[in-house]
């Protein structure tokens, strides 16, 4: 059983619930706001889906047990959301700003002095990708390590770096091709 600081930090303190929550939710907004980038385009959809995810998180605050890091509980909730989300609405859109990531890594051709049309392909690729290898990029390029998608996607380590290889190839040979 994983327990680490902030699952003892959240059964031990004093403050309410909903004060406990909102902390957590504030330090991690960020995941919220890059996995709803991944899985839609349009502002009000993002913020529909933020709300979204923030509800489910909510739901299911105390059943959290500790058993993973917050942020990799966070993770699984927001992607699991954004899926359904997507799969309701029907929307195959992308919008990354590949400046939080660590881009170099993961797509060389891409440099510091990205111009739009670069930044553009770029998307185009990643929108050919479906939900689930979306999913696994956006883990890789937020510094996720093999294990930590793993354990986000319920997927194997060994299958995570099979797929993180096998998407980077692919939008390697997508943008090529659009060049």
């Amino acid at each position: 059983m994983y327990r680490n600081k902030n699952s003892l930090l959240i059964q031990a303190s004093s403050k309410s619930t909903h004060e406990q929550f909102l902390e957590i939710l504030e330090k991690n907004i960020g995941i919220l706001i890059k996995v709803s980038r991944v899985f839609t385009r349009v502002d009000q959809d993002r913020e529909d889906l933020i709300n979204d995810i923030t509800f489910e998180l909510w739901k299911s605050f105390n059943s959290f047990k500790g058993d993973s890091k917050i942020s990799t509980w966070i993770y699984r909730v927001a992607l699991n959301t954004s899926m359904n989300f997507r799969r309701k609405r029907r929307h195959d859109a992308l919008v990354v700003s590949f400046f939080d990531f660590k881009k170099a890594e993961a797509i060389p051709w891409l440099t510091e002095n990205d111009n739009s049309e670069e930044l553009g392909i770029l998307y185009d690729c990643i929108d050919e990708l479906d939900s689930i290898n979306k999913a696994i990029i956006l883990l890789y390029l937020d510094g996720k390590s093999h294990d930590e998608i793993a354990e986000i996607m319920g997927i194997s380590k060994t299958n995570v770096g099979t797929r993180i290889y096998r998407i980077k190839e692919r939008i390697k040979i997508m943008a090529n091709s659009k060049i």
